[in-house]
């Protein structure tokens, strides 16, 4: 869905070694600024470099002012043990203080006075997509402090909705202790077995999910 593409500001990147390289060249960028924003990786003989996101799809990572800072990226290639991608550090971004969808989602968050936290970009997207707009993502991992508290900016009121496995079980654990340290009110939505946000979403639609 191209709406959907727009809306997100979703990416792709080239099946090529030197795709971004090339392109920022042309541009006028230089290779150690691109190595700087993880964009690029040097080659362990030879020094040159390659592209970090080959043939995948990318999800811009935005601060809270809506800057990229960052990328995601899903394979296209399905017997790729590395499903997802994602930038390193950097200067300008740390993971564990940035929350995926923020930007997009903060008005309806205040408004509902409540978010919905879910595990990955494309469980936000579907998310968001369905109409449900209080929400955002972890980025993978459990909630940081400084993830907490910038939620707190906008609620007190969260709603931990993560895949229904072992991982993000371990990682709802750790969130929730870290949650109810900073003074949230802290709730858990279940999904039935190998459901994710979604899966679900898209099985049933919008008023199932939020009934659910």
């Amino acid at each position: 869905d191209l709406n959907i593409v727009k809306k997100f500001r979703l990416g792709f990147a080239l099946d090529k070694w030197d795709g971004v390289i090339g392109y920022l060249k042309k541009n006028g960028i230089d290779q150690s600024l691109m190595e700087e924003a993880g964009l690029i990786i040097p080659q362990n003989q030879g020094g040159g470099y390659y592209d970090r996101f080959r043939n995948r799809i990318i999800f811009p990572i935005f601060d809270i002012s809506n800057r990229c800072i960052a990328f995601g990226a899903r394979t296209m290639e399905k017997d790729n043990p590395a499903k997802y991608v994602n930038s390193p550090e950097t200067v300008i971004y740390t993971k564990g203080k940035h929350l995926y969808g923020l930007p997009l989602a903060k008005e309806t968050i205040v408004q509902q006075d409540f978010v919905i936290v879910v595990e990955g970009y494309m469980d936000f997207i579907m998310t968001f997509q369905s109409g449900v707009e209080n929400v955002v993502a972890s980025l993978g991992t459990a909630l940081t402090i400084e993830q907490i508290r910038l939620l707190r900016r906008y609620t007190t009121n969260v709603v931990m909705l993560f895949d229904n496995d072992t991982a993000g079980e371990a990682a709802m654990v750790r969130s929730m202790d870290i949650l109810i340290e900073e003074g949230m009110n802290v709730r858990v939505a279940t999904l039935s077995e190998g459901e994710d946000p979604d899966s679900f979403v898209r099985k049933v639609g919008k008023e199932a999910f939020e009934q659910h």
